[in-house]
Parts: structure tokens; sequence; C-alpha cells
């Protein structure tokens, strides 16, 4: 369940709160004005969206702003913009009103409205009033508290209800009805884990709309867990020793630069945003080769995941969450600790979005920029015939945020490294989603049923299993914007009989030419995203190639209505023909949606992919069987992908990198 961290935000830091420097870190807050044609919306500009639609007549005093984004500019015009020179700036807004679903396009230099539109038979995103909202409906419900009694509890101090997207709405008689399920727990005695006592097989279905309880399903009470679950090491009552201090630091200052939205680091330099629903966007990615700056990807960043759970009861089987979809990273932004979450010499960037009334709202550092040596050489040889000895170390710059998406905290990291290529990694950290259950342990009789869809994780408390599919959006635009994907596929020749060998393998290169899933097994070939003008010094097409790191694709059923949404993970590679408005892998408005819209609706029209502006998107996917060890705070789990040069540069493009004796001889 996701929005217990979402009031944080709705209070608001105060956007003067902002601009104030924590001693031990460099924050960098929101800019006043935009300084780059990439650049979040400033507060300004919210409210000047605002000032534009109320002038338009488009909002009142009952409208609910689900998000205001920028509208970006296109992309030609973005690419050719230098700085100094003026740059135009749009809004796009998607509110409710009148319970219907609206966008509006803002030109915010003209103060104009450029387009209006109702969007029929779709549900927005939620909003953290509406969670806040949804949580204190079943209490006044006479269903509701009559199963609680029946549960022993007429106290509803304690009870803490979480409100949870509902999934695709299937129910021909709740059709356009704005709904989420309300699951409750017990927080008696809860120190700091809210997870650890469920009130299982009770649930509320609310209609946020109307304001009122639609259904109260009671599957009949369970036993609550004995245990008072604690993130605190309580066993023993005390920790480990206090271990000697090992940090990564910058005592001579930062080599990381950060100015607006724009970063420069070793040959890097990229563009940075927040965005509230996909979170981090990191934009115009170039490295520079020895003064020239190259181009490597237009635009970087999440689109989609997706969280299915694997318990048919009715309590459970709804929960097959879209969590950027439904909830939005950027909005569930949490902020990060120096020392903790970010070594203390971080830079830290500040977030401001729209409020559900359209004022906006800041949260500190929730972004965090910083560089680390990573203990490997970047590059080494050590030969033995005439004793000679290079080696140099690498160092990564690591873009990081942290959505908190209720029981569950991600890390999302872009890490760059000295020799061009760029990871992109996902860790999972947090709680483990539990249920209530009959059994203490194995040998109880009831074991075999109860733990049919998870593992026990602490006495009558079962953690469910379920999936995970994080989809990125990768806008490649390797020297230049016209590519090409290319599989290298691994072909084995038979030799002739008489020699030494008896088979080898080969390259076989092709590319795709239209857009549409890669069906190719991931590990029969490697595939690279190749300029289709530029050449190295070899001969060689310039390319990126694309190492797959974990693959998982759904194992559920196609005709499964949870799927249907969720059908990019039905591969885990895609192409498609670059189109500013195709975003969202799952679509621009998965809640509650029962079609399949999204990347497969993007490459139904099979566009020419070839020598042509592209996008490829990535799903890593990966099955959680939980564990006790996961419980009651899960250590770190991570999964990733690598973007790396492949005869991109005519040579390795770290051998500049100086020794670690010469920073150390300037000492």
């Amino acid at each position: 369940m996701r929005p217990h961290t979402l009031p944080r935000l709705a209070l608001g830091l105060g956007l003067s709160a902002l601009a104030a420097p924590a001693p031990a870190e460099e924050r960098v807050a929101p800019a006043a004005t935009a300084s780059h044609p990439m650049d979040a919306l400033t507060a300004d500009e919210i409210r000047a969206a605002m000032a534009v639609l109320r002038g338009a007549g488009k909002v009142d005093a009952a409208t609910r702003i689900v998000s205001l984004s920028l509208d970006e500019e296109p992309k030609e015009a973005v690419r050719a913009w230098r700085p100094g020179q003026p740059f135009g700036r749009r809004a796009r807004g998607v509110l409710l009103a009148g319970g219907r679903l609206q966008e509006a396009r803002i030109d915010l230099a003209a103060g104009s409205l450029l387009a209006w539109r109702v969007v029929e038979n779709r549900q927005a995103s939620l909003t953290v009033e509406e969670m806040i909202g949804a949580g204190d409906l079943p209490r006044k419900d006479p269903r509701w508290r009559a199963a609680m009694a029946r549960r022993g509890i007429t106290d509803d101090a304690k009870i803490v209800c979480l409100p949870l997207a509902v999934g695709p709405g299937t129910d021909p008689a709740l059709a356009g009805r704005r709904l989420l399920n309300v699951p409750c727990v017990d927080t008696t005695g809860a120190a700091n884990n809210l997870w650890g006592k469920p009130i299982e097989g009770l649930m509320a279905t609310v209609d946020i709309g109307a304001g009122e309880v639609v259904s109260v399903t009671d599957l009949g009470p369970v036993p609550p867990p004995p245990e008072t679950p604690s993130h605190a090491y309580a066993e023993s009552g005390r920790y480990r020793p206090v271990p000697k201090p090992v940090a990564i630091a910058a005592p001579e200052g930062r080599n990381v630069t950060v100015a607006g939205g724009q970063v420069r680091w070793d040959n890097w330099s990229f563009h940075v945003r927040l965005e509230p629903r996909l979170g981090t966007v990191l934009s115009l990615v170039r490295f520079d080769d020895h003064g020239t700056p190259r181009d490597v990807a237009y635009q970087l960043s999440a689109s989609e995941m997706y969280v299915p759970y694997m318990d048919p009861a009715p309590t459970w089987s709804f929960r097959a969450y879209m969590d950027i979809g439904e909830y939005g990273f950027g909005t569930l932004a949490t902020q990060l600790r120096p020392g903790e979450d970010c070594p203390a010499s971080a830079t830290y960037l500040d977030l401001v979005i729209a409020g559900s009334r359209g004022e906006p709202l800041g949260q500190k550092g929730v972004v965090c920029l910083f560089e680390r040596p990573t203990g490997d050489p970047v590059w080494r040889h050590d030969e033995l015939w005439n004793e000679t000895v290079e080696t140099r170390p690498n160092t990564e710059l690591v873009v990081r945020m942290a959505p908190v998406v209720g029981n569950y905290d991600y890390l999302v990291d872009y890490v760059f490294d000295r020799a061009g290529s760029i990871d992109v990694r996902l860790g999972a950290y947090g709680i483990d989603a539990a249920k209530g259950v009959a059994a203490s342990s194995l040998s109880d009789p009831s074991a075999p049923q109860d733990t049919a869809t998870g593992t026990l994780v602490a006495p009558r408390l079962l953690a469910v299993n379920h999936d995970h599919y994080m989809a990125f959006r990768l806008d490649m635009d390797v020297d230049g914007p016209q590519n090409r994907l290319v599989a290298d596929r691994f072909a084995v020749r038979r030799l002739p009989e008489g020699g030494p060998r008896r088979s080898l393998w080969g390259v076989a290169s092709e590319a795709q030419e239209t857009e549409g899933p890669v069906t190719l097994p991931l590990g029969a070939a490697q595939f690279r995203i190749e300029s289709a003008g530029r050449r190295n010094r070899l001969g060689y097409p310039t390319s990126y190639q694309i190492m797959p790191g974990h693959t998982a694709t759904s194992l559920l059923a196609r005709d499964e209505p949870i799927q249907k949404r969720a059908s990019f993970t039905d591969y885990t590679l895609w192409a498609s023909a670059y189109d500013p408005d195709e975003r969202y892998a799952s679509g621009d408005y998965p809640n509650q949606n029962t079609e399949v819209e999204g990347l497969p609706a993007f490459v139904a029209a099979r566009r020419p992919i070839r020598d042509r502006d592209l996008v490829l998107w990535y799903t890593m996917g990966f099955r959680h069987v939980p564990r006790s060890e996961d419980w009651p705070a899960m250590p770190g789990l991570w999964h990733g992908f690598r973007l790396r040069p492949f005869n991109f540069f005519d040579r390795n493009p770290a051998l500049d990198v100086p020794p670690a004796s010469a920073a150390q001889a300037v000492r």
C-alpha cells in the first residue's frame, strides 16, 4: 500500500525554506525563473498557469489539480537552443472538475490557454487529498463498524486505514466512479512499523468522488499476529559495536557542478529535473570527447512501475499497482538524509510541484548527486615481460531519488562512469506487504494452505509473493537523433573436418526495420543503438550497447484483467518511433483502466524506425519470493542494466584518466 508518506508533502515546507542550506550539504533550490528549456515549472509558473485557467473559467473552488508539469518544447528546438537564447515555456495540466477528467495546455509566455479537452472513460492518478479523505470514510459506515466489532475492536483510535488503487475496474455497475479499496491495520503498540498487524479479511471500497462507502468485504476474522514489529534491534536491547567511520568524502571540494538543472562532471553533462509523475528526468546527456560534446541520449526517465501480488483472496487479488501512473514517483519522492541515504558531501536538489488547489508545494532534498570511488580500476595492465604496471582508479557520479510507495522504499539511480557507461539501477527497500494468516510456523496444520502464496515472516504473518516491473523510457540520440536498433546475433559456424576445431561462433548484425517488441531472446544477441550518420576512425558506425540486467517478463495469463494494462511487461525491450506524447508505458491514464494502452498501442502502426528518431523501452523485471530476512525491514535488493559505448569512441575514452599518484603529487 501506498500513500502514508504523502501528508508530508501535502503539508509543504514553505518555498522560503527551500533556500535554507544545511551545513553539511550543498543545496540547489528551485530557480525563481527558468533558465533552460527543460527546467521544471517554477513556483511562479505554477501560479501563472493557475491564473490562465481561472481567467478562462476552467477552475473553481471545487476543481482539483492532479498535476501541473512542463510541456516540453519541440525536440529540434531544444537541441538547437544555446545559453542566452530565448525559449518558450508551456505547461500541461491534468484536472478533476465536476467528476470529470480534463486536460489543459497553457502557453506561459503568452498567458493563454492553448488547448482544453475532457477525457472520457478514464481516471486520473490519485491526489494526496483524495487518499487522506478515503482513509476516514470506512469509519462512518455501520457495516465496517460491525465487522470490526466481530473482531473485538470497538475503539478505532489506533486503527489506520490505508487506501489502495483498485486496479482495472471490471464491474459495469461501478463504471465511471472514482474508487479506492481501503484495508486497515492495527497500530496498537507499533513504534515505527504500520504493517505488522493487518486487520485481515476486511476491506471497504469507497467512491472518493461521492465521498461514500460502496461496499464492505468481510471474509471473516483472522487472529492478529502476536508480535509488535519494530525496525529497531530489540532482541538483545543493543546494537553491534559502533564501527570506525568509513566515508565517501570530498575534503578538497566537489568535482560536480550544478547550475540550476545543468550538471557537469568529468566529461559528462546533462540536465536534470523532477516531474510529479516520473520523478527524475535526465535530458541532453552528452560526453565531451576531447573538446567536442557528443550526444548520447536526449532523455532518460522511468516510465511505469507495475507490482502485481499473487494472492487470489478478494481482499488481495486486485493488488496490481501502477506506482507511477496511479500515484506518481515525483509526488512520492522523499527527503534524502545526508550521511545515510547519500554521502554528506552530496549536492541536493529540491522539488516544487502543484498541490491539489494549484498552490506551489515544496519538498527538500529529493534528489542527490554525489561522486564515489568504486574501489576498482577503470582500466589496468600489469606487464610481466617488461615489469611495467599501469592502473587508473575509477569514480562514479550517482544521481539518486527515493520515492516511497507505501510499504516499499525505492532508490532510483543513474550512475555515470569515466569510461562512458551509464548504469540504470533500482534498489528495493522498505517492508514486505503482509497478510494475517492462522499459522504461526510451518508445523501448524494450516501452514500448507496459508503459505501457498508467500512466506511466513513472523507468527501469523505472511509476506505475499509478487513481481516488480520497472519500465524505463530511453530516448537515445547516439551522435544525433537519426539512429537504428541493431541486433548482433551470435551464429555458430561448423568448420570442415580434419582441423583442430569443429565450430566457431561469429556475429551477424541486423537492424530492426519497424517498431515493436524485441522478440529475439536477449541472450542470443547483443543490442546496440547505432548512429545512422557517424562512424569512428576505423569505419564502424558509432553506437551504444544496452547490456541487459534483470529481464523477467510477466508469467500471468494474457487475458488476465490486471495484466492487460501492463502489457508492456510481455517483453523486456521495445522500440518505437519518437513521439513526444508517448511517454508512459501503461498509457496516460492506467488508473482503473481495463484497456490495452501504452506501449502495445504505440507500436501498433509498425512505423519505420531504421535511420530514424527512435525510443527504446527497457522493462527491468524481477520476482520477489519473500524470506525471513525481509522482516521487519528489508535489506536493499538491487537490479539494473547498462548503457555502454560500443565503437562510439576511437579508443578507450578513459586513457586520459590520471593515475592516483598524480593526485597525490598535487597535494
